[in-house]
């Protein structure tokens, strides 16, 4: 593996988290041990699993607390050993308070955190019910903020570490959507997806409020394809589950999961 090569080809924005990726490579093989990544979204793990499968002689595995975990950090060790076997270094903070008069929400929680002075690649998924939320973090950091975090949205709280077997995952509710669309463009495909107009989701393609596998998109014409996991500030998020092909007419058959 050429490290100088592999950062010369990467995007200026992902060079350090690159280079630090590589970092834990060269250590889990000189050292014979194993490393964790930080915690990433979903658009860096496909980004970082290229560069991890650069390397032949490791073994690794991203690991985000549970199966559907969106962020996550990677489990790196010789490939000798089972990355799937080691401990990830994640654990489990349940954040409680008297929400019934106020509905806190993932940005509530995110802010209050990262408040603290806490980076963001050190928090994994949170998943916020009624009446609080839980935390996936890096467990280096759960005691800092079980003993700082007071406060959310000005909503008094109480944060405690708890095992992550305890880690209660939300019932999604799915809707499936069937739709025929002239092609798979961005706009057209999200416009069937959601239910409005294409000219009002171009509108909203350009002010930036799409992400195409948490990547956001900016273009209209912007190509899509089956698997595509499609997020819209304000709207919620959908999957193009399935494309069927064409219908007698020439239109496209594509069957959406929206979620709630």
């Amino acid at each position: 593996m050429n490290r100088k090569e592999i950062l010369e080809h990467a995007k200026p924005e992902d060079r350090i988290v690159i280079a630090r990726v590589l970092d834990k490579i060269q250590s889990a093989i000189k050292f014979a041990g194993v490393e964790v990544t930080d915690i990433y979204d979903p658009h860096r793990q496909k980004l970082l699993s290229q560069v991890l499968a650069l390397e032949s002689g490791i073994s690794f595995i991203w690991a985000g607390g549970y199966e559907e975990a969106e962020r996550r950090r990677a489990v790196v060790c010789p490939d000798y050993m089972e990355a799937g076997t080691q401990d990830d270094g994640l654990g489990l903070l349940s954040i409680m308070g008297n929400c019934r008069f106020r509905d806190l929400t993932h940005r509530d929680f995110l802010g209050a955190i990262l408040s603290l002075g806490i980076k963001r690649e050190k928090i994994g998924d949170i998943l916020v019910y009624e009446g609080g939320s839980q935390v996936i973090a890096d467990r280096d950091m759960l005691e800092y903020i079980a003993g700082n975090l007071t406060k959310v949205n000005r909503l008094g709280v109480e944060a405690n570490i708890v095992p992550l077997e305890q880690l209660k995952l939300p019932e999604e509710q799915v809707k499936e959507v069937f739709a025929t669309v002239s092609s798979l463009r961005l706009d057209a495909v999200t416009a069937a997806g959601f239910g409005i107009s294409r000219s009002k989701m171009a509108d909203e393609i350009k002010a930036e409020k799409v992400r195409v596998n948490w990547v956001a998109v900016s273009d209209c014409a912007s190509p899509v394809q089956e698997g595509d996991r499609i997020s819209i500030r304000g709207r919620g998020r959908m999957k193009i589950d399935r494309v069927k092909g064409e219908t007698k007419k020439g239109r496209i058959a594509l069957i959406i999961k929206r979620y709630a």
